[in-house]
């Protein structure tokens, strides 16, 4: 879909789409029809068959509370060794046992602790287990009865107990070890859960609890005795860096995990693969940073030998240089970086060998410094994300402005489950601490994060999945349920995943700042450098991101991403834009005024050959006039829809941003993109226009008749933008104009307040320290009724949540038709008849916007971007480049590691 092209074009493709995509869509009482999809990610065609195409792995049907079913040990006993399927079969479903004279009965877990807890005296209710684990009714026993109580949490560790004590013939040691640690981390599950839902209560479940956790500490310490003896170093990576993570403080753990890898490093460092060594300084390098001095002087021995080695490669590379081998080189340099990458010199020698390590430079206007999901604000921080994070799909972009999915963090796109959907994970892979590494609980733990946060703009996608359910890992992957349907379910799974187990153990909020300035992600680039706080001076800075190795670990990522190194250059400070395209130190420059064009285009630039001008095709972005309704001279409707009809847009515009080009940027009528398939239109294709000034006078005169109405309103607009200062000059002048001829103490005067770019969006999203603002507004995705949903949530008006507005507040004293505004665009999320209901609903609220006005819509300016012609954008499935045009501006690196640097 694209805001840019014709509805007429749009709504046939689109309502095709979305017919489809809701008769498959993800309602749990509705049965399901399968959709097939496009490996490339576009919808094919609806197929009839019994089955899902390629059915999810893991048991069928819904995920099960892990009360009811633990379904990790249900498909192990499906898929595992069969000497151990009864095993888990007996345990798959959590059980306490009861037994009394009449011998041992299964039953549904009971909240208190037997021995430690007071029962009722007159007896408790038990609900006892058939064979198939499904409960009967509760009968009363009687405490006298009752010779013994164990919970599900005993049962499971007297299980794996004994297993590891005599291990069954058929199984192997590895297999032993891999079967005790499901359970134990299945006996786990359950307990965490069963607290947190007060299926157990009370304090005494923490010794009960205690057990278990030894049990995982025993496996794990056996599985790193196993690896080591059998010189398995990936494995003992893995073992030891989950002993780290979960008991760095036990000395007895410390002590076993520094002796496991400092054998594997020394051991690896004998070997002449450099791939060995790699590993060895991987093993190390997590070591020192959960233990530091833990490995001592043999840690420090081996430290000392990678260096020398990594030397060596660093000056063969420098003199396979001086005789041109450039391809050893750049061969010998890649291996001196993996093995040390603070070796004096290595960051010129990469720049010197262009050939072999491109380096694509992006202009920045305001200096990324908040770099997560959470907190990203400004276009380059968004920029930043899109580089170092994953969505489970990302967005592919295509030249009609319309977008289609592939996988990101999902190996393969969404399978259906009944009420979601089902996706398998690129598992494992980062540097040991648990920053770049995924598993699904990293996608849990990103839903549990946000859910802490729900009025962040990272957070709308949650809206659509259940209050109380959390996404389920599965077998290789997760189960992601929604609460009701949505056009299509895959524009949900775009949210970037972050490493909540990390965050988690370290104690980081979604919207930390340490974190957001020093992030990580699975994505094909990891932060290098940025300037230290409060860095100034002469210079441009520069944010330097180097290519995530384990991106390209999969083989469908093979050798990606291309473009070795990213840097993002604040170009305020860079005297003239023009030589740094001439020179090939700049590659793209993202939203150049439509004036500033001829500047690089001209027949005089010396840029003819080096650089193009795309104008973005997919542009979800708009400019309004923020309103804070916390300000009671701004809940009067009369002021905010005089502001509305006195503002002549085609004016400001033609004045102010398209230099003479007719052909570029559009007014608003409305709270959408003016030509997106949401902006009611008239037969010629045009929205009606907003201004009337002649009623913009009366609604004036009502406000500044009223109580409490003030005469001077301040508008505020971002310093060191030439054109938004012009144009909120322009419209002080339209709106003061209108009183020209009044009384001065009858008139509106519009205060400009020019504030630096970063100071306004804390005024206005974090401190609610304004009263109009002049602002950018981007729509998270083509569905641009749900979007302005969450911009207008009265739930997300808290500080930095989506309605910086305050809007429908009840402190905002919303009247009767704000409210009948706020319940449609709720109940929009409802609709799946796209063309019969959908639109129709779209465009009452439409109107009915226009009659509120939360904000005042603007103006939708064409965003220009000058891309050097060295730079080829690719995208998944295009064998050829495609133009730049294609791309988002405000995330701009949609396919990012196929692209190519000539």
């Amino acid at each position: 879909m694209s805001s840019s092209r014709p509805l007429r074009h749009l709504l046939p493709r689109l309502a095709a789409l979305v017919a489809f995509l809701a008769a498959a869509g993800v309602v749990a009482s509705a049965p399901q029809v399968p959709e097939k999809e496009d490996p490339k990610g576009g919808v094919k065609k609806k197929v009839a068959v019994e089955d899902d195409p390629e059915p999810a792995k893991g048991p069928r049907g819904p995920a099960a509370p892990p009360d009811v079913r633990l379904d990790e040990l249900a498909v192990a006993a499906q898929t595992g060794n069969p000497a151990l399927k009864d095993l888990f079969n007996r345990l798959s479903v959590p059980h306490d046992l009861l037994t009394t004279a009449k011998g041992s009965v299964r039953i549904k877990p009971v909240p208190l602790v037997w021995g430690k807890d007071p029962f009722p005296k007159d007896g408790f209710g038990v609900a006892e287990l058939d064979a198939q684990g499904r409960p009967g009714e509760y009968t009363r026993v009687l405490n006298s009865e009752v010779r013994r109580l164990e919970p599900y949490e005993q049962v499971v560790a007297a299980a794996v107990d004994q297993l590891l004590k005599q291990k069954p013939a058929a199984v192997t040691s590895e297999e032993q070890l891999a079967a005790a640690e499901k359970l134990v981390a299945a006996g786990l599950r359950f307990h965490d859960f069963a607290k947190d839902k007060n299926v157990r209560q009370g304090k005494s479940w923490a010794a009960v609890r205690t057990p278990l956790a030894d049990l995982q500490k025993t496996v794990w310490m056996q599985q790193l005795h196993l690896a080591t003896g059998a010189s398995d170093w990936p494995r003992v990576g893995e073992v030891s860096s989950r002993l780290l993570a979960a008991y760095a403080s036990d000395p007895a753990v410390a002590k076993e995990v520094s002796a496991a890898r400092i054998a594997g490093v020394e051991r690896l460092l004998q070997s002449k693969s450099h791939a060995d060594h790699v590993r060895a300084r991987e093993l190390l390098d997590e070591l020192e940073r959960r233990l530091p001095g833990g490995g001592g002087e043999p840690a420090k021995k081996a430290r000392a030998l990678l260096t020398r080695e990594a030397q060596r490669l660093f000056e063969y590379a420098k003199d396979k240089k001086g005789v041109g081998d450039l391809a050893a080189a750049r061969d010998a340099m890649r291996n001196a970086e993996a093995l040390d990458p603070t070796i004096p010199g290595l960051r010129d020698l990469q720049r010197d060998l262009k050939v072999g390590y491109p380096i694509l430079v992006v202009g920045a206007r305001v200096f990324p410094e908040q770099m997560s999901p959470a907190t990203a604000r400004f276009d380059s921080e968004k920029q930043a994300v899109a580089l170092m994070f994953e969505g489970l799909l990302e967005e592919v972009p295509d030249d009609a402005g319309g977008v289609r999915y592939r996988p990101g963090a999902a190996r393969f796109l969404p399978s259906i489950s009944p009420g979601g959907r089902d996706l398998l994970l690129r598992l494992g892979g980062g540097d040991g601490s648990g920053r770049t590494a995924l598993d699904a609980h990293d996608m849990v733990g990103t839903v549990r994060l946000l859910r802490s946060r729900p009025e962040l703009w990272a957070s709308a996608p949650l809206a659509w999945f259940p209050d109380n359910d959390l996404p389920t890992p599965i077998d290789g992957g997760v189960r992601v349920p929604f609460k009701m349907s949505h056009p299509d379910p895959r524009a949900l799974l775009t949210f970037r995943i972050l490493p909540a187990r990390w965050m988690a153990e370290s104690g980081k909020a979604v919207d930390d700042p340490e974190f957001a300035a020093r992030p990580q992600g699975t994505g094909p680039y990891r932060l290098l450098s940025t300037p230290p706080a409060g860095a100034a001076g002469r210079e441009a800075r520069q944010a330097v991101f180097v290519d995530n190795q384990d991106y390209g670990k999969w083989p469908d990522r093979t050798g990606l991403p291309h473009i070795r190194e990213v840097r993002m250059v604040e170009v305020g400070l860079l005297s003239n834009l023009v030589d740094e395209f001439k020179y090939d130190r700049i590659h793209i420059l993202p939203d150049v005024p439509t004036a500033e064009l001829e500047r690089f285009l001209g027949p005089n630039s010396g840029l003819l050959g080096k650089v193009t001008m795309v104008t973005a095709a997919n542009n979800r972005r708009v400019h309004i006039l923020a309103v804070n309704h916390r300000r009671p001279h701004l809940q009067n409707k009369d002021l905010r829809r005089g502001l509305s009809l006195a503002i002549d847009r085609e004016t400001v515009l033609s004045d102010v941003f398209r230099a003479g080009r007719t052909e570029f940027h559009r007014p608003m009528t409305g709270p959408f993109p003016p030509t997106s398939w949401a902006t009611t239109k008239g037969p010629d294709g045009k929205g009606a226009p907003l201004v009337n000034r002649d009623l913009a006078v009366r609604k004036f005169q009502a406000y500044l008749a009223a109580p409490g109405a003030k005469p001077e309103v301040t508008l505020a607009f971002p310093e060191g933008d030439p054109p938004a200062a012009a144009a909120c000059a322009r419209i002080k002048a339209q709106v003061e104009a209108l009183f020209k001829d009044a009384d001065p103490k009858a008139r509106l005067t519009l205060l400009l307040e020019a504030v630096p770019p970063r100071e306004l969006v804390r005024r206005v999203e974090i401190e609610h320290r304004y009263e109009l603002a002049y602002v950018p507004f981007d729509y998270p995705d083509d569905w641009h009724p749900f979007g302005l949903a969450a911009f207008l949530d009265p739930a997300a008006a808290g500080r930095e949540g989506r309605n910086c507005l305050g809007y429908l507040t009840p402190e905002t004293n919303p009247d009767a038709d704000d409210l009948r505004l706020g319940q449609m665009l709720r109940e929009l999320r409802g609709y799946r008849d796209f063309a019969g209901a959908l639109v129709p609903k779209v465009r009452e609220a439409h109107q009915l916007f226009n009659d509120c006005v939360p904000f005042v819509p603007l103006w939708q300016l064409d965003r220009h971007m000058l891309v050097h012609t060295s730079l080829k954008v690719f995208v998944e499935g295009s064998a050829d480049p495609v133009n730049a045009r294609v791309l988002n501006p405000t995330v701009l690196f949609q396919g990012v590691a196929r692209w190519r640097l000539d």
